[in-house]
């Protein structure tokens, strides 16, 4: 993903109409009528928990735009003006926390391209760390200890799903900060801690602490990444685990795409949700159990608390996620999605895309009669149901991210 997040704002520089009557000359409105783009761009580090972003335009009048940080696309028209300031406002973690501001002279039948640098003005740690599903180590609690900058601050754990998340409360940049993190089990009994020291400033204002597994003891050291982010990796070693039934799940998949549209492809993602990297070596997807039958799979392994695509091997798919040798055809509106390792079935279910009077245990699924088909998503929260058809949902094809239904 890139270090930064680019917001390309299109603005149309119009010359003022003479509402009164004629034109003066031919040649002025003609120029009148021509809309001038100004391409503007907003670059900022990339940060979590975004919670919105906001543009402000002051000149002639003065706008208020709100915008998407997921779709940070927006038009508007703007008239020429002498001096219009730009002001830009990211607002994160419940805080202001960046910002950056810009200048133009706008001029109808000129092209103008702007960009905003925006800075940040304080920062946070934030940590995700997969429990996996049905939490086998038995965390039951965990803090944050943040030291430093003449504080001394605790944040309790927080579980999303079968993520712990930490975070802290806004910190001022500058500084160097020690981040002590603890896991307990339910007697209170430390499991697992780490500790690292870290300068948080203007270039890295969220340092993002990764563990990647609980299977060991785990050392944080951070290191410098693409530009001008920080990434603390902890890369731990050992050897690869065989799954079992119940370790990798199906927890998407879309079996009818239109054959017109170019764009959508066949797909099913599987989530591993143990403590453990998965082996993929001799796994296979495809509609029935029989090995012969399945698609082999050519991804070696699946990193624990990660969820990995297998798609359709034609050029409609994403080249990421033409993860198999071969590929078959998903029956359209029922029939069935098999995930098997040597031999061995993994996870199965059955969909239709109608009730079944005799089977009650039908996966729901769209058809090809609509415009936009749509995939199957597990509520990722109801993983331990997922034999019921209540656990899943209709939704946008979202391949390689788990989804709560609404």
């Amino acid at each position: 993903m890139s270090p930064y997040l680019k917001i390309a704002l299109s603005l149309c520089a119009l010359a003022v109409l003479n509402c009164g009557g004629d034109s003066a000359s031919g040649s002025a409105t003609e120029l009148a009528t021509k809309a001038s783009p100004v391409t503007m761009q907003l670059e900022f580090p990339e940060t979590p928990l975004v919670d919105s972003l906001t543009l402000d335009c002051f000149g002639s009048d003065t706008l208020h735009l709100s915008i998407d940080p997921e779709r940070p696309y927006v038009e508007v028209d703007l008239f020429p003006y002498e001096s219009w300031k730009f002001m830009a406002k990211l607002y994160a973690n419940g805080s202001l926390m960046q910002q950056g501001e810009a200048t133009a002279k706008l001029e109808a039948g000129t092209a103008m391209d702007i960009t905003i640098k925006m800075h940040a003005l304080s920062g946070f740690v934030h940590v995700e760390i997969p429990l996996g599903l049905g939490n086998p180590a038995g965390i039951a609690s965990g803090t944050l200890s943040i030291e430093g900058a003449e504080l001394s601050e605790t944040y309790p754990m927080q579980v999303s799903g079968s993520t712990a998340v930490f975070t802290s409360g806004m910190l001022p940049l500058g500084f160097e900060y020690t981040a002590t993190l603890v896991m307990r089990d339910s007697n209170g009994t430390d499991i697992y801690s780490a500790s690292e020291t870290f300068l948080l400033d203007e270039n890295a204002p969220v340092p993002a602490l990764q563990i990647k597994s609980l299977r060991a003891k785990v050392n944080l050291a951070i290191e410098s990444a693409v530009e001008v982010l920080f990434r603390v990796e902890s890369e731990i070693p050992g050897k690869r685990g065989t799954p079992r039934p119940g370790d990798l799940i199906i927890s998407e998949f879309m079996t009818s795409p239109l054959k017109s549209d170019s764009t959508q492809y066949e797909f099913v993602e599987i989530y591993n949700g143990t403590l453990d990297t998965m082996t993929l070596e001799g796994c296979t997807i495809g509609t029935t159990s029989q090995e012969s039958k399945g698609w082999p799979i050519t991804l070696e392994f699946v990193a624990p608390g990660r969820a990995v695509v297998l798609g359709d091997t034609s050029a409609n798919t994403p080249e990421e996620f033409r993860n198999t040798a071969t590929w078959g055809d998903f029956t359209n509106t029922k029939g069935s999605v098999v995930l098997a390792c040597g031999g061995t079935v993994i996870d199965s279910l059955y969909y239709s895309a109608t009730q079944d009077t005799v089977l009650n245990n039908l996966i729901p699924n769209s058809s090809t009669t609509g415009k936009n088909p749509l995939s199957t998503h597990l509520d990722i929260g109801l993983w331990d149901k997922r034999k019921n058809p209540e656990s899943w949902c209709l939704g946008t094809p979202n391949p390689g991210i788990l989804d709560n239904c609404d």
